[in-house]
């Protein structure tokens, strides 16, 4: 103790056998602690602050104590000790750089847009992005819903006043650096929420807020340069979630805030089929084209399942999960029949087994993670086994699905994540955010060297096995105490 001032020794030991120490302040870490909470969930809580210096060697020793406990929590979690701030507080950059994960890499920033990316489509073989970008500032799009509605006595509007969103396509130019030419815009007077690319048919669906769905057909033999309407409906009466093509029969399948799920011939505009899906708002469609299944997302942790084979869709199960609150990430593994999903309200990252085709009904939950509440959207890579889970606060967490742990965070905006997609090829996430921008990160071969993860592990296990033979000497004390308690049960009257 010196002039009053505390400072805590943090000593710094690694598997290899370097060590270090740096002085910290109660302060410090308090800072510490004020920035993992804006990037990290389920931390653990920092000893609370003292209004007057501490001065007594007990107290003191005890905040050392309490110190130590939070920062070994800390440590074990990769996904803290790779972060930047982690790093620059403990001085691992300095004293031990192979201690710390491969970090991604940002190859490239599309940051020309001139609103928020809402949804994107990316084709890597034909160097193709669509990017759908929207105003999502409430009091602004609203004062241009308004300028652009037409009162009951006025004429007929011919031009949009006010742009709320719009389908912009772009081209590859240098394919190994993402770099992108625009070709055509398209505006509407209402913001675009969903996209969907048939590649086979060059044709792209735009779902919007106000219910409609519009489908343009983009001429590859001009390079994509020009585009023609195919439809241009009100198909539902609240903002539209998600837009699926189907090429062979012709049909656009859709669902809606107003919780129904609906499929339109193409052609005619003729509603084939319309379905009331549960009594809450639905938020998300994802099509596996393989097995013909849709699921279905609402804003009650509800995930419905359709067979889309007949027309009507006809109802295969219905999945009541894990979390609380609106669904608003889904992913699908076909090879392993794995649903991946990721709960706006309280970030629950969920995973279940949907065994094979027709047996979906014994569905099982095979495992929850505890991601950070606010979670926007969720990709899932089948040949690394990791989720990347979206979040409002502009950062993106990678999930081990193998140990259930976070592995890194990608901060990647200072905004909302809005949309995402890897692509397995290249081990290459683009991510998509409200903030206007699309980037292209480059994941690391290995997060960290295989044989230190090997040995990190075997050191687990050996900690898992210590700590079961002490639970099970504790449980067999108790349990002698608790018969020498009977024994004695009859003796006193």
């Amino acid at each position: 103790v010196e002039k009053s001032v505390c400072f805590f020794e943090v000593v710094v030991n690694t598997r290899d056998g370097k060590r270090w120490e740096v002085e910290k302040r109660f302060k410090e870490f308090d800072t510490l602690h004020q920035t993992l909470k804006r990037i990290f969930s389920n931390l653990p809580d920092l000893p609370s602050k003292s209004f007057f210096a501490l001065s007594e060697a007990a107290q003191i020793e005890r905040r050392r104590e309490q110190l130590e406990r939070y920062m070994q929590i800390l440590v074990g979690r990769p996904d803290i000790l790779n972060s930047e701030v982690m790093k620059m507080f403990l001085q691992i950059d300095t004293f031990a750089p192979d201690v710390i994960a491969n970090p991604p890499k940002l190859l490239q920033e599309l940051s020309n847009f001139v609103l928020g990316v809402r949804d994107f489509k990316y084709e890597l073989e034909k160097g193709l992005l669509f990017a759908g970008i929207s105003d999502m500032n409430p009091a602004s799009r609203i004062d241009s819903y308004l300028t652009n509605m037409k009162l009951p006595w006025e004429k007929e509007l011919n031009i949009t006043i006010v742009t709320v969103g719009a389908l912009e396509c772009y081209i590859q130019t240098d394919a190994s650096e993402y770099k992108f030419d625009k070709l055509w815009t398209k505006t509407f007077p209402s913001q675009v929420i969903c996209l969907d690319w048939e590649a086979k048919s060059c044709r792209i669906a735009v779902g919007q807020d106000d219910g409609k769905i519009e489908i343009l057909h983009v001429a590859s033999d001009l390079n994509f340069m020009k585009f023609t309407e195919v439809l241009n409906a009100k198909i539902h009466n609240a903002r539209v979630m998600g837009v699926y093509i189907e090429n062979l029969k012709n049909f656009i399948y859709s669902a809606g805030e107003d919780k129904r799920f609906v499929v339109t011939d193409i052609a005619s505009g003729q509603l084939m089929a319309d379905l009331i899906v549960g009594s809450a708002p639905l938020t998300y469609l994802l099509v596996e084209k393989e097995t013909k299944r849709a699921f279905i997302s609402n804003k009650t942790n509800t995930v419905f399942i359709y067979d889309i084979t007949p027309v009507p869709p006809t109802p295969i199960h219905i999945l009541n999960l894990e979390c609380r609150g609106a669904i608003r990430g889904l992913d699908f593994d076909i090879g392993k029949n794995y649903l991946f999903t990721a709960c706006f309200d309280d970030g629950l990252v969920g995973v279940y087994d949907l065994e094979r085709p027709g047996r979906e009904k014994y569905a099982k939950h095979i495992a929850s993670l505890p991601g950070k509440p606010k979670a926007r959207f969720l990709t899932w890579s089948a040949s690394r086994n990791e989720i990347y889970v979206g979040n409002e606060d502009g950062t993106v967490t990678v999930w081990n699905a193998r140990k259930g742990t976070q592995i890194y965070v990608i901060a990647s905006s200072n905004e909302d994540i809005t949309f995402m997609k890897f692509i397995e090829s290249r081990n290459l996430l683009v991510i998509g955010s409200k903030d206007r921008k699309i980037k292209f990160w480059q994941l690391p071969q290995e997060w960290r060297d295989r044989k230190v993860e090997e040995e990190e592990e075997k050191d687990a296990q050996i900690q898992r096995a210590t700590e079961s033979m002490v639970n099970l000497q504790k449980q067999r004390e108790k349990a002698a105490i608790d018969s020498d308690e009977d024994d004695l049960a009859g003796w006193s009257k």
